[in-house]
């Protein structure tokens, strides 16, 4: 509703702007556009510059970009040449080989020294097989070299896939060395020569192997995880009475049952009293870790088993010389702590500090020692195979056959004394047949009975395979405990 009340008569009309007063508005408004424009000029101007600044900044990218382009050139033209210096050493290296094996097949022959082989034809292939490798690879180095400098000449570069010619080489050598080796080992070398607990590259292998690994159990331990066995009394008693009191007796007893009247019982019977005597395997915890067990436990167990081998040891093989005449097996107490010390305790403690010093480093050096101590492990296990693969055979039937049930009987024990974890039965029952292998041989030779080696190792690899079986069913029964958890 709109409000149509006159104007009041008394009330005085609104005045308009003069004239005068419109005009200065006018000129103080063009004055202000007048500003407004000469602001757009100087921004235009501005403008102006920055684009002629970027235009300048484009330039001298466009030119860096150049000579990047012209030393990435050079850098691959560097490495062509550094790769074709590579070849040429390789080049000569095999046709050195070639002649190399050419003069000494020379020797043999001017010597007149008999090696089962027809000189004159292994001269032949092998020499002239590698010097003619050799000049290959050089002319296919060559030929490579100066087809990638043409093209990276080119203006428009392009990479082109060939043909791989180190693979090629690395093949071809590798047929060479094995058509030179297989004749060589056949005919030349006896593998009783080369897989002997004599060779002092195998003594220290093994040396190396178990310290690494121990240095490693304890660069990835904490402390208080060393004690996890000890704050269970009742476990750990159970564990104690399988390795060291029950294992003993059924080994005793089996043995007794099995070489009774065998005229080779005795050094089979010896072997069987010092791996009863032996417990604290360094290899536990691995062992634990294969048959799906604890391995805060298997580690608490096995430094256990470790220090109380220096008493019960010397006092288990006067047991077994006390029961059986035929026995005969001594122990010191100092010379066994000495050995237990030096290859379990020094290099556990020395982890351990390492662990507690290392800092943020420690996890570092874990994962270098563990990859060190893995493939030393892998090593040891091919030799120790070539070992088996010589001495099982001069092991008598009973022997072999005796190792099963000494091992099905531990691990019984140490299943039914493990309490009611899976997890925790398979630490206890490998603990309870993993023995101190390096410390039965150490007292073998203590007592100058080598002849009982064979049987040492016959248990180590048939104990092994014989314990598969139990390995792979605790798995089974975990796969199985975690599926019904889950559903």
């Amino acid at each position: 509703m709109t409000d149509s009340t006159p104007p009041s008569p008394d009330q005085p009309p609104a005045k308009l702007p003069s004239n005068n007063e419109l005009a200065m508005q006018r000129t103080e408004m063009a004055e202000q556009r007048t500003a407004l424009a000469g602001q757009r000029t100087e921004l235009a101007e501005k403008r102006t510059g920055m684009s002629m600044q970027r235009t300048d900044l484009a330039g001298e990218r466009t030119d860096l970009a150049v000579i990047r382009t012209a030393l990435a050139r050079e850098r691959t033209r560097a490495a062509e040449e550094r790769t074709l210096m590579a070849w040429i050493r390789t080049a000569l290296s095999m046709i050195s080989f070639g002649f190399g094996i050419d003069r000494l097949f020379k020797y043999l022959d001017k010597t007149e020294t008999s090696t089962g082989i027809n000189i004159l034809t292994e001269e032949r292939i092998l020499g002239l097989s590698l010097m003619s490798l050799g000049l290959f690879t050089l002319v296919a180095a060559i030929i490579n070299h100066w087809r990638i400098l043409q093209n990276i000449e080119t203006e428009e570069y392009e990479y082109t896939p060939g043909w791989s010619q180190g693979l090629t080489v690395a093949v071809v050598l590798l047929f060479l060395g094995l058509a030179a080796f297989i004749p060589l080992v056949l005919n030349g070398v006896a593998l009783a020569d080369v897989f002997t607990l004599d060779s002092q590259v195998i003594q220290a292998l093994a040396a190396m192997a178990i310290f690494l690994l121990m240095l490693t159990l304890g660069v990835n331990t904490e402390l208080t995880n060393l004690a996890v066995l000890w704050r269970q009394p009742g476990l750990l008693g159970r564990a104690i009475m399988a390795a060291l009191v029950l294992f003993p007796i059924s080994t005793g007893l089996i043995g007794y049952l099995f070489l009774k009247g065998t005229p080779a019982a005795l050094p089979i019977g010896l072997g069987l009293v010092v791996l009863a005597s032996a417990p604290g395997a360094p290899l536990l915890t691995q062992r634990a870790s294969m048959a799906g067990g604890n391995i805060a436990i298997a580690t608490s167990l096995q430094v256990t088993l470790a220090a109380l081998a220096v008493v019960t040891t010397p006092l288990t093989l006067f047991m077994f010389t006390a029961i059986f005449a035929d026995v005969e097996a001594s122990g010191d107490f100092l010379v066994i702590g000495k050995q237990v010390l030096t290859v379990q305790f020094l290099p556990l403690g020395l982890g351990l500090l390492i662990r507690r010093l290392g800092g943020a480093s420690a996890a570092k050096i874990s994962e270098l020692l563990t990859t060190v101590a893995n493939t030393l492990f892998i090593v040891l296990l091919v030799f120790l195979l070539g070992l088996s693969w010589v001495l099982l055979p001069t092991v008598p039937w009973r022997g072999l056959a005796v190792v099963p049930p000494v091992v099905l009987v531990g691990l019984i024990w140490g299943h039914l004394l493990g309490g009611p974890e899976l997890a925790n039965r398979s630490s206890i029952a490998t603990g309870t047949i993993a023995r101190n292998a390096g410390l039965a041989l150490f007292l073998v030779a203590a007592n100058g009975a080598p002849q009982a080696i064979p049987t040492i190792i016959a248990y180590m690899v048939v104990g092994a395979l014989t314990a598969l079986p139990y390995n792979v069913w605790i798995k089974q029964q975990q796969g199985a405990e975690a599926n019904a958890i889950a559903t």
